[in-house]
């Protein structure tokens, strides 16, 4: 089961309730009239999530044939210098 706070208990202790996100690195579900109205994660979490999510959707770009496969040291050059380009704009 989650750990629930209430809302009105966010606005009371807001850095209470973070920072047992932060050290549980378990959601908590807010409630408000006794329903879950949303919640709240850790960064450690959120961060997990999004690794997850990124590999999910790399694995899909891989076994669609969206990747791109690099042999040699110059291609791989060549593909970061273009990288930089992103990054320096």
């Amino acid at each position: 089961m989650f750990n629930t706070v209430s809302a009105r208990q966010i606005q009371r202790e807001y850095k209470k309730v973070l920072e047992k996100a932060n050290k549980t690195k378990e959601p908590i579900v807010v409630m408000a009239n006794n329903k879950p109205l949303g919640a709240i994660i850790g960064l450690d979490l959120m961060e997990k999530i999004q690794l997850d999510i990124l590999a999910e959707q790399a694995l899909k770009d891989s076994k669609a044939g969206k990747t791109k496969v690099i042999k040699t040291i110059e291609e791989l050059e060549e593909d970061l210098q273009e990288l930089e380009k992103y990054v320096s704009s």
